[in-house]
């Protein structure tokens, strides 16, 4: 499903509201776990239009025992390939407004991948977008949102590299 830029601007508009109006509904926000950073990078949307933001997250543990989520978690593993944050949050969203996406939900965790001829971005192929839309834990109430994000270059060669939903 393709958004227009003013739906994509009332969504994240009435996302913001709704988020405003859980904090000030529930008073204090819940405990957050050490090291997640709940911080909005930027907003997208799933295929059928929920809120799915791309939050700075928590960084992968140096020692490999825990994985992290969001920004954090897609510089840790370097997944942008050298692309800028504005090239590689387009990808994102051509990925999720693609009509040849296909989507896996697996407990949860839903799984997109880009199946367009071209790619997302010519220089490196397709793209996987894993989210959740989960809100356990959040401080905003809004999805813990987007989990991981990587280029599957055409070639192949990145395809070895994919990772399990986390």
């Amino acid at each position: 499903m393709h958004l227009s830029r003013t739906r994509t601007a009332v969504i994240a508009a009435g996302a913001s509201i709704a988020s405003v109006v859980g904090l000030l509904s529930f008073g204090a926000a819940p405990a957050q776990a050490a090291g997640e950073n709940w911080t909005v990078c930027s907003t997208h949307f799933s295929p059928k239009g929920h809120d799915i933001p791309l939050r700075l997250g928590r960084h992968d543990n140096s020692s490999g025992h825990t994985t992290g989520f969001g920004k954090y978690h897609i510089d840790d593993r370097g997944h942008r390939i050298n692309q800028s944050w504005s090239q590689f949050k387009d990808d994102i969203d051509e990925t999720l407004n693609s009509s040849t996406i296909k989507c896996t939900n697996k407990n949860g965790t839903w799984t997109c991948n880009s199946n367009k001829i071209s790619g997302v971005n010519s220089q490196w192929g397709n793209m996987k977008v894993v989210y959740t839309h989960s809100t356990t834990g959040t401080p905003d109430g809004r999805a813990r949102g987007i989990i991981t994000a990587y280029y599957l270059n055409d070639c192949g060669c990145l395809a070895a590299q994919e990772e399990t939903a986390e």
